[in-house]
């Protein structure tokens, strides 16, 4: 997954850099010959699998949340500020954040054709689990889990990494009616933690009621016929409990698109503009990261396992290699060496946008994930319509996202000044959810050269007639 992205603002004529991570093409149409991001953050969650009943995320700071007790019948329906869970057959978690640091774009004239040039710097992080067999469903509501269930495959991953990235864009066929632009953002990562399990096949789970002196609340459960494979690296040190900043993993990125436009040479703004782009093409590599592999061992006792309820675990590692005890007999059994690739969020962006009239803009996206490489990571697909006006010191606009195909939000954006505020999702963050479960929140700093104008801007070029 590209976070959730405030489509409604990097759809905006003036949002220059921040806008080469939708499309690379974007910063091509920036009103100013330059501009600088000082700090923009993105970040996004949804998911059907838990939520806080009657809250809002504002109120999440002052409104202490407890935990669901069906026993004392402590719910989410019943209840408000209650953490609880939806209890579905299948769960989706989809995470994601991007912080853009420190980052540029410029307009150059070389031999009296247009180019941009931009670099950028950002720190991502995402997260998917789609299609999650919930078998937790059962211990959430505190029923008994069946005597014998089939759980199907499932994978997971997770990647936090930086990303260093240059742009460039300009004018091709130059004796096209239409003004054609191609954009490129070629990125390098920088990996930093990652992990991912793969179930690849149906694991066969049975439970029975707890022997004597176990819990009475918890019947036993064992897993058997198992094929899972789980691999991780972090910076985190669990002996100091501390982030160590250093780098795990590398890799390439690409980014492509291409815009139609049709416009007037002598107008700043354009009359509509079509684009296809193709983003996150690339994988991080991590040489060092740790592999364990689970198959074709003894049935492993899951719950009520006195070796399990009174280890107090303190890493993953110590985890998974109690875990190849318990599978093989042999704590270092599960282990199959070092190295794993994670996939990025590879995915199409088509736009389509329409001006109005002056200033006034209707615009279209639609982003559909396409994972083409080994463990990608996936994003949310989107289908989002915005409605802006877009001025030199000023821009807002509002805007309505379908995402994941079937989860209707609404937000919008306003820019004053160097100051960008927005949310693709606006309505969990300032009013009551009866179950919050989803949020979206876009904040950026910039410095525009705010002398510049309509008029300075065409003494410098005469005709943009590419």
């Amino acid at each position: 997954m590209t976070a959730q992205n405030n489509f409604s603002f990097l759809n905006d004529n003036y949002s220059g850099i921040n806008s080469a991570g939708l499309s690379p093409t974007q910063p091509y149409f920036n009103q100013h010959p330059w501009d600088v991001n000082l700090i923009s953050a993105d970040v996004f969650l949804q998911n059907n699998y838990a939520y806080i009943s009657q809250q809002s995320l504002l109120g999440l700071a002052s409104n202490p949340i407890q935990a669901a007790n069906p026993r004392k019948n402590i719910t989410g329906e019943n209840q408000a500020n209650v953490f609880d869970f939806y209890n579905k057959g299948k769960a989706d978690l989809l995470v994601a954040s991007e912080i853009l640091g420190p980052s540029f774009s410029m307009t150059a004239n070389i031999r009296e054709k247009k180019y941009v040039f931009g670099l950028f710097s950002r720190m991502r992080t995402y997260n998917s689990f789609l299609g999650f067999d919930n078998y937790f469903r059962f211990g959430n509501q505190m029923i008994p889990q069946p005597d014998d269930y089939k759980m199907k495959p499932f994978d997971t991953n997770v990647m936090n990494w930086n990303e260093i990235g240059i742009n460039a864009a300009t004018t091709i066929f130059p004796n096209s009616d239409k003004q054609w632009i191609l954009g490129i953002n070629v990125k390098y990562a920088i990996g930093l933690d990652a992990a991912n399990i793969i179930s690849h096949q149906d694991i066969e789970l049975t439970s029975t009621e707890p022997a004597i002196g176990e819990n009475p609340n918890r019947r036993s459960i064992y897993a058997s016929n198992y094929n899972l494979t789980a691999s991780y690296i972090t910076n985190y040190n669990f002996e100091s409990k501390r982030y160590e900043y250093k780098q795990n993993g590398s890799g390439l990125g690409l980014d492509v698109g291409i815009a139609v436009v049709d416009r007037d040479p002598r107008e700043d703004e354009y009359n509509s503009k079509l684009s296809f782009n193709i983003l996150d093409i690339g994988a991080v590599n991590f040489k060092n990261g740790i592999n364990h592999e689970f198959k074709n061992g003894n049935t492993i006792w899951l719950q009520n396992n006195p070796n399990f309820d009174n280890q107090k675990f303190e890493s993953p590692e110590q985890y998974l290699r109690l875990l190849s005890q318990e599978t093989y007999g042999n704590e270092n059994a599960s282990f199959i060496g070092n190295g794993f690739k994670i996939g990025l969020p590879t995915s199409i962006n088509i736009n389509y946008s329409q001006r109005i009239k002056e200033h006034h803009f209707v615009n279209v996206n639609w982003i559909q994930r396409v994972p083409i490489f080994e463990n990608s990571l996936k994003r949310n697909n989107i289908v989002n319509a915005n409605y802006s006006i877009q001025k030199e010191g000023i821009g807002y606009g509002i805007s309505s996202t379908l995402s994941e195909y079937k989860s209707l939000q609404f937000g919008g954006y306003v820019r004053l000044g160097p100051l960008i505020l927005g949310s693709e999702n606006v309505f969990p963050i300032l009013f009551k959810q009866k179950k919050l479960h989803n949020a979206n929140v876009y904040l950026a700093i910039k410095f525009y050269p705010f002398w510049d104008s309509a008029f300075k801007r065409h003494r410098r070029q005469d005709c943009d007639c590419d």
